[in-house]
């Protein structure tokens, strides 16, 4: 047929488009750490703009509160989670494959997982757990 049009052939290219596809677990976990250190962030903002100035003995009983603790703890793992798959994300759109690419993103990794562990251990010892 003279001038027919094939369908389905022109469609827009997105970043994401099955869940089978490269990437879309990174992008996925990227976006879920994003909502949850956002939504603790607001939390810990609003309790202590609540609370008014803190001294340190405040500040510490603050932290040992059991909920305080938990809820601390949780954005710890998720915004420094969220941070390695950013630095992840930045090593690898920037740094040429034969640059250790590789050794770069483990180096990182092992970077944010020492902190998480002594932001843990440090959090736990406050609240009494260690």
């Amino acid at each position: 047929m003279a001038g027919s049009v094939a369908r389905g052939r022109i469609m827009a290219q997105t970043s994401v488009k099955h869940p089978r596809e490269p990437g879309f677990g990174h992008w996925r976990w990227q976006r879920i750490s994003a909502v949850a250190t956002l939504g603790l962030m607001l939390y810990f903002t609003y309790l202590v703009a609540s609370m008014g100035p803190l001294d340190y003995s405040a500040a510490m009983a603050f932290v040992a509160a059991p909920q305080h603790a938990v809820a601390l703890a949780i954005l710890v793992i998720a915004g420094l989670f969220h941070a390695a798959l950013g630095v992840q994300m930045i090593i690898e759109d920037y740094i040429p494959l034969a640059s250790g690419r590789l050794a770069l993103v483990t180096t990182a990794r092992g970077v944010f997982a020492i902190a998480a562990m002594a932001s843990l251990v440090s959090v736990g010892m406050i609240a009494g757990l260690i």
